[in-house]
């Protein structure tokens, strides 16, 4: 009997946390099924939800949001990448005289 117990109670602590793990990944399903662009932030941000439960609160949240900037290419303009930067006249390194302590 204390066998069919310690069975019951290893059952039913699993049974919980596979819930518990189900349930926060949630929004993360939620925002896959709407074809949310941000799907993997949203997932991140429902699963440090087990820490910290407002995070899936929000994650729950902006998963049914229509994102307000749409996705845009990170790789340079075409016709950016034809011209060259100017040199300027102390060879570059002006920026360099304002961030460094040391004098050049």
């Amino acid at each position: 009997m204390k066998i069919f117990c310690l069975c019951l109670i290893m059952f039913s602590v699993l049974v919980i946390v596979v819930g518990i793990i189900k349930l926060h990944e949630l929004p993360g399903n939620i925002a896959q099924s709407r074809g949310h662009p941000q799907v993997d932030a949203i997932r991140i941000c429902s699963l440090l939800g087990l820490i910290i439960f407002p995070f899936w609160m929000m994650a729950l949240i902006w998963a049914y949001i229509k994102p307000v900037l749409k996705p845009f290419p990170v790789e340079a303009d075409p016709a950016d990448a034809t011209e060259t930067p100017a040199q300027s006249v102390d060879g570059g390194h002006a920026k360099w005289k304002f961030w460094s302590p040391l004098p050049m």
